[in-house]
């Protein structure tokens, strides 16, 4: 199965919404406190992305099948959302987002990407692990009943 990548257009931050949510899914009532792609909303990502990011799809036999965030912070970029519809999960979608982030990043002239991963998802940790990114920050939520961990990455 072919995958392509592309940007996403301003028409389609619904579908980015929609297979973020779709992705998310297996989480909901299952994370303390709830995961925040629940109460993000197409207007919300399209802010966010507005002032110095966008949204990557990905595509298989031209359907989308998944989706990631990203925007500028400082000198790095921040990318996040990663998502792949349950359907077309471990066939490599997430890690060619990341890495065509990771491409616009150096593109962009900066040398560095970051990302959160919640330590209650510890396949996920190990997954951007593998794609050597380091952890850099470990935070807990106010009520302590969860923590995550800022990775970054350096490019060059």
């Amino acid at each position: 199965m072919e995958t392509s990548l592309r940007t996403a257009t301003n028409e389609e931050i619904p579908l980015v919404y929609t297979i973020m949510i779709q992705s998310f899914e297996q989480y909901r009532g299952k994370l303390n406190p709830p995961s925040g792609a629940f109460s993000e909303t197409i207007d919300s990502i399209t802010d966010k992305i507005s002032r110095s990011g966008g949204a990557v799809l990905a595509l298989a036999e031209g359907q989308a099948v998944g989706s990631a965030q990203y925007y500028r912070i400082d000198d790095y970029i921040y990318l996040g959302r990663v998502a792949v519809l349950p359907s077309h999960r471990c066939k490599g979608i997430a890690k060619a987002m990341v890495e065509h982030i990771e491409s616009l990043t150096l593109n962009a002239g900066l040398s560095e990407t970051r990302l959160e991963v919640r330590l209650s998802i510890p396949d996920n940790v190990s997954y951007y692990k593998k794609l050597q990114y380091e952890v850099i920050e470990e935070h807990a939520y106010p009520a302590e009943t969860d923590y995550w961990y800022v990775m970054s990455k350096k490019l060059r």
